[in-house]
């Protein structure tokens, strides 16, 4: 969301254009850190964050309440953090574009085809490019690092069960189809249109929240609503915000959906 103020316009107005070209960066972005014991808030320690081979230790103090060991939570970047370190520019305090600003990048763009045509993908190369695991969770747990790999097993194996039951439900004459084919059907679509959701509205939560982007709509449930309503948009939206397309190519085809090369994100 982009804030505007005149005497003629209404203190806050939102803005869907490609690319916004007020972007906040003076907003710091955060990282996820992982106590390594319990400790009381306020409590400052050294913790080494960055991707392999770009590792910098950086000083953290314990959010209010405290943490408990094992707990992830967001700590402040540095400014400098940044410096003479390969990154993704990522805008803080507002989304890069509108969540319907589907052809910003392009229209054959890795962001648009995953997003609309292979949205569960495009969701598990965002995991894997923001180091989330595959239930759209941050941390530095083993699943983060192959994401992508499980959600596109996950998939696979739905497709296959759908397709098996397809086949298995054309073989029978409409009135001898037995009942658990249905039944079977409809549970698999329900269970893996709940995990779709459930993750990608982990998944949009952890952006804003890495980046600090308030909710403009349906406060307290934003994340849900739209997760729910157009996950092919907040897939392509979260894609576009966090790829950096005008400096770094988009990939159908690798994890993260970014080109080899591509800085990873801290």
């Amino acid at each position: 969301a982009a804030t505007m103020a005149s005497e003629t316009e209404p203190e806050t107005q939102y803005k869907e254009s490609p690319f916004a070209d007020e972007v906040n960066n003076t907003i710091p972005a955060k990282v996820h850190i992982v106590a390594p014991s319990t400790l009381p808030e306020g409590y400052v320690f050294d913790a080494e964050v960055g991707p392999p081979g770009y590792r910098k230790t950086v000083t953290v103090e314990v959010p209010p309440g405290g943490v408990v060991e094992g707990q992830v939570f967001l700590a402040d970047l540095p400014e400098d953090f940044g410096d003479n370190l390969p990154q993704v520019n990522i805008p803080t305090g507002q989304w890069k574009d509108g969540l319907f600003d589907i052809f910003s990048a392009g229209f054959f763009h890795p962001s648009l085809v995953c997003g609309f045509c292979f949205t569960q993908i495009g969701m598990g190369q965002l995991m894997q490019r923001l180091r989330l695991n595959w239930l759209g969770e941050g941390g530095e747990d083993e699943s983060a690092k192959i994401s992508f790999k499980i959600v596109l097993t996950l998939v696979i194996c739905y497709t296959v069960f759908t397709v098996s039951l397809e086949l298995a439900e054309a073989a029978q004459y409409y009135y001898n189809i037995p009942a658990y084919i249905p039944s079977l059907k409809f549970i698999g679509g329900v269970l893996f249109t709940i995990y779709s959701i459930i993750a990608l509205m982990r998944v949009r939560e952890s952006v804003r929240a890495k980046y600090s982007i308030p909710e403009t709509r349906f406060a307290g449930c934003e994340d849900a609503v739209y997760s729910a309503a157009c996950s092919c948009c907040v897939v392509a939206q979260i894609a576009r915000h966090t790829g950096e397309y005008e400096t770094y190519k988009g990939s159908f085809f690798s994890d993260t959906g970014m080109a080899p090369g591509t800085p990873q994100i801290v």
